[in-house]
């Protein structure tokens, strides 16, 4: 799937969007971090989704804020056209990887959630070098396993990659294609999960998701599969997180975990794809635990 399908897949819906303009000086814009803990491992959050959904950063990840009372200096970033960071154009997975890339510092450990956890992936295998660890939340990384043939001719794994397709193709507008997308997304105690629920309330919003998602910059399959293997091979330590709500976003993780020589882990109580605020407290005692492995064999390495 190349980096215009979505809209391509279906003109109907992406001819309803206004065009989305890139600022003549987008490079120059700023992209704001929201810094919590004042000592301890640097690590970088980046949260997920595409412009018209949820906030930035600190929206993303405020359950996850108790880990600054547990050693580690937290450092949540807006990505472009979230919260305090201007946008620079439609949503674009390969601007934002060089972006995060910038800010990991001399070196820091890295959370990436969703479109953001592609993001974090592509980020990583930039500066390999400037990684402690990597810990991917369901990232958006289904095409990557048509790269691989075990994950190519298994059902769970190939539905997983058909979800997003299925709502491209029925919907009649772009908020109905948001909508039913994130709605496939899991639920939240039983009812709309946190992200439909405010698309539902905000048909505006839902618009404005549904051509977000129409005109996004994807990496292409074989990108996001040679930032795996580059991952893979730098021997950075690797950890998979995904809900117990999706058989197939747990086939995924697994799949996922063996092509970047990593773990992974699923959260059973996790009722949606937004793991880390249906369940902070388990989402935080998983990522606490992997962060302290890896930054013993940080250490020890030094």
């Amino acid at each position: 799937m190349s980096s215009k399908a979505l809209g391509e897949a279906n003109p109907s819906l992406l001819a309803q969007c206004p065009v989305h303009p890139v600022p003549a000086n987008a490079a120059d814009l700023p992209v704001h971090i929201t810094e919590c803990g004042v000592k301890g491992p640097p690590v970088l959050f980046v949260h997920g989704g595409v412009q018209g959904g949820i906030g930035g950063g600190p929206v993303n990840w405020k359950g996850q804020l108790p880990l600054a009372d547990m050693g580690w200096k937290l450092r949540l970033i807006d990505r472009p056209g979230f919260g305090e960071s201007p946008s620079r154009g439609p949503d674009d997975m390969h601007a934002d990887a060089a972006l995060i890339a910038e800010r990991l510092g001399q070196s820091s450990h890295l959370i990436g959630h969703s479109f953001g956890g592609a993001e974090s992936l592509l980020a990583a295998a930039l500066r390999p070098e400037a990684v402690r660890s990597l810990i991917l939340v369901e990232p958006a990384l289904q095409m990557m396993l048509s790269t691989d043939p075990q994950s190519a001719a298994d059902p769970a794994t190939k539905g997983a990659a058909e979800i997003i397709m299925k709502y491209l193709l029925s919907g009649k507008t772009p908020a109905d294609y948001a909508i039913g997308f994130v709605g496939s997304l899991g639920s939240s105690d039983g009812a709309d999960n946190v992200a439909v629920a405010g698309l539902k309330a905000d048909p505006d919003r839902a618009t404005a998701m549904g051509c977000s998602l129409l005109r996004a910059h994807m990496a292409s399959a074989t990108e996001q599969r040679a930032a795996a293997d580059k991952v893979a091979a730098a021997g950075i330590p690797v950890l998979i997180i995904s809900g117990g709500y999706s058989a197939s976003q747990g086939a995924t993780g697994e799949a996922l975990a063996r092509l970047t020589g990593g773990r992974h882990t699923v959260l059973q109580e996790a009722p949606s794809h937004f793991l880390q605020q249906d369940c902070p407290d388990a989402f935080n005692r998983v990522v606490d635990a992997f962060l302290r492995d890896a930054e013993a064999k940080h250490s020890q390495a030094a």
